[in-house]
């Protein structure tokens, strides 16, 4: 009789704490998944100038290409791994969405190297596309040559 009992008030604490667990998992809100996007066609295309520039033979460019392309793909899955929507940059239309395009270009690198890294002479070229191709660069330089404000601008003292 005292078996009875006690399961009968274990299995009451039992099914008590399960309500318990099933009303929080059921109010509480789901987490919303981290976005944020990438410009591949900077990376990509960083690259791919780069290759072009660096006179390695095209066995060799082959394998390079296929590496990097390899390291960007396996980068990009670990973000979702972690969490995060990868949106490509070129689709992002409106929104306050993180950019990751550098993070993803650094970490890419840290196990690819450039290519033509390996020579003496360094072009100020990459450099250069590298700050043309940054995450703000062609919104600032529109304004600097005129862009809407300057056409606007114009518009009004006509």
């Amino acid at each position: 009789m005292d078996w009875k009992i006690a399961g009968l008030i274990g299995a009451t604490v039992a099914a008590g704490l399960w309500g318990a667990w099933v009303t929080h998992e059921v109010l509480s809100a789901p987490a919303m998944p981290t976005m944020v996007r990438v410009q591949l066609s900077s990376i990509i295309g960083e690259y791919v100038t780069a290759q072009a520039r660096s006179q390695t033979p095209p066995d060799r460019v082959t394998a390079e290409t296929k590496a990097f392309m390899g390291a960007v793909q396996r980068n990009l899955e670990a973000r979702g791994a972690r969490g995060q929507v990868v949106l490509v940059g070129e689709a992002v239309l409106a929104g306050d969405v993180p950019d990751v395009t550098m993070a993803v270009r650094r970490e890419v690198y840290a196990r690819i190297p450039a290519p033509g890294s390996n020579t003496t002479t360094k072009s100020n070229v990459l450099e250069a596309m590298r700050r043309a191709m940054a995450p703000g660069a062609v919104a600032t330089g529109a304004r600097s040559v005129g862009g809407a404000e300057g056409e606007a601008g114009h518009a009004r003292s006509r």
